[in-house]
């Protein structure tokens, strides 16, 4: 325990903390099975700690996604036929393709914000964004709307854990890793329930 609290210690000095935060979310956005809310938390009790800024925290991370995120609306964009076999591989993959193409072009690109809170569905969400050739403006800006909320929420998640537990960053993080988890749980219920409703009705009707 002693030894990852003193590592803990180190990678919130460290002077390569922001850079590897923005490789994270760039990454993540991409590849999502390398989950960067563990690296903003981490840097938000860094910013805690008085080692980081917060703000620059936030407008790292921030960039890093977008930059992310926009590789993978291009990928979406020139993948043509490739990508709607893949889509089809898994049937909730194909869902949520379908789904995201409809409300781009209907409700417009505030699906884009509300996606990247559902597990694994942001980067789908972003191929399809590019391959039905939906505006990149529009993209970008709805975007980069979605990761200032998000990133915003998330580095202040570890700002709170880093300042609640000032003498034990290791339970701080813990904190702030378990609130997230929480809080996700709690919005992706809701979101379960609110279809369920939604899909009653349209039954009932």
């Amino acid at each position: 325990m002693e030894v990852a609290r003193h590592l803990l210690g180190i990678a919130m000095a460290s002077h390569w903390l922001l850079l590897i935060l923005f490789a994270a979310a760039a990454i993540d956005a991409v590849f999502p099975v390398v989950p960067s809310e563990g690296m903003v938390i981490t840097a938000g009790m860094a910013a805690a700690a008085g080692h980081q800024n917060l703000l620059l925290v936030i407008t790292v991370a921030m960039a890093g996604s977008v930059i992310g995120e926009s590789v993978c609306y291009f990928l979406g964009r020139g993948s043509g036929p490739a990508l709607h076999r893949w889509m089809k591989r898994q049937e909730r993959r194909q869902r949520l393709y379908e789904k995201v193409s409809a409300a781009l072009h209907s409700r417009g690109g505030l699906i884009l914000m509300t996606v990247r809170y559902i597990p694994g569905a942001r980067m789908v969400a972003t191929l399809t964004a590019g391959a039905t050739r939906y505006s990149f403006k529009k993209f970008i800006v709805f975007t980069f709307a979605g990761v200032t909320v998000a990133y915003t929420y998330v580095a202040l998640l570890g700002y709170l854990g880093g300042d609640a537990f000032a003498h034990d960053q290791l339970k701080g993080l813990a904190f702030s890793l378990s609130l997230a988890a929480v809080i996700g749980l709690v919005v992706e219920t809701s979101r379960r329930i609110v279809v369920k409703r939604r899909a009653a009705k349209v039954t009932a009707a």
